[in-house]
């Protein structure tokens, strides 16, 4: 239920103004926790909701990238507008080619915030995620079958279709990075897209978060309030065995190098397999958390 007391002019700024950030992803990369940290921020304003999932929904839009029913009252019902910037996350839009674009058509001075986590272990993760969605029931239909059979299966289709895009099956194209950092830069220009690195970020949540707030122009979190360090929509997987992080690395080894050299990062780590242990089982690298 919306506050009552925010209510008040709501209408009004919901036709006038407009989102001034968007969190496009990565699927499995922080994005919860960046969502969370923003919503303590009183200059701040995103939606009780993360993943609105508006931009990315085709049947909501024209050919030209703008909203089939005329404007965007779908997307602002969910703001008050009454803080210095309002924005959202939903991970997929940095996939999904047509969603950038919205956003660009929706507002050309959007501020974009892109979170990159190691791509092995972003594609495992998200394989995880679905296999747990699987046992809900809600989701019980939803077949998913072993990593490296995904894998398979999509770089299948990724070969027959140069357009391919899948929801479900893109374990890989969600981790091919290059080619996304691309499209956000040429699209909104680099000093409106800030690039995190997912590492970084859990080993320095409030430091990076700040940063975050000095690229949507408004007052440093620390000054606010100092929450501990968290990790929000975690689930738990056992460590990624080395067969299938091979049968990943393979696919991802050459579009390190270009995001590396393009972001300027050391991506050293990305390149880390997991070590086997003297027990013959695979294990995580020392220090890797077990959840994802």
């Amino acid at each position: 239920m919306l506050d009552i007391g925010r209510r008040i002019g709501a209408g009004p700024r919901r036709r006038s103004r407009k989102l001034g950030f968007i969190g496009v992803g990565a699927q499995k990369a922080g994005t919860t926790t960046l969502h969370n940290l923003l919503g303590q921020h009183p200059q701040v304003e995103v939606p009780r909701r993360k993943e609105l999932h508006y931009f990315e929904r085709d049947h909501r839009f024209d050919a030209d990238f703008r909203p089939v029913a005329g404007d965007y009252g779908e997307l602002h019902r969910h703001f008050y507008f009454d803080r210095d910037i309002a924005g959202e996350i939903t991970p997929l839009y940095l996939y999904w080619r047509p969603a950038l674009e919205r956003i660009k058509t929706y507002n050309p001075k959007a501020r974009i915030i892109v979170l990159l986590r190691n791509p092995v272990k972003r594609a495992y993760s998200q394989w995880g995620h679905y296999i747990r969605k699987s046992q809900w029931r809600k989701y019980r239909k939803l077949k998913i079958g072993p990593f490296q059979k995904r894998i398979k299966q999509e770089i299948k289709g990724m070969s027959r279709d140069s357009g391919y895009q899948k929801v479900r099956r893109s374990l890989i194209g969600r981790s091919l990075y290059a080619d996304q950092i691309r499209r956000a830069t040429e699209l909104f220009g680099a000093e409106q897209v800030l690039f995190i690195k997912s590492e970084d970020f859990f080993a320095d949540q409030l430091g990076t978060t700040d940063r975050v707030c000095e690229f949507l122009g408004v007052a440093p979190l620390s000054d606010v309030t100092r929450p501990e360090p968290t990790h929000s929509n975690v689930g738990i997987v056992s460590p990624i065995a080395l067969d299938d992080w091979n049968a990943a690395f393979e696919h991802l080894r050459a579009d390190i190098d270009v995001v590396e050299e393009t972001l300027g990062w050391d991506c050293s780590d990305w390149r880390q397999a997991p070590e086997a242990s003297a027990n013959g089982h695979d294990q995580a690298p020392p220090g890797e958390p077990v959840s994802s």
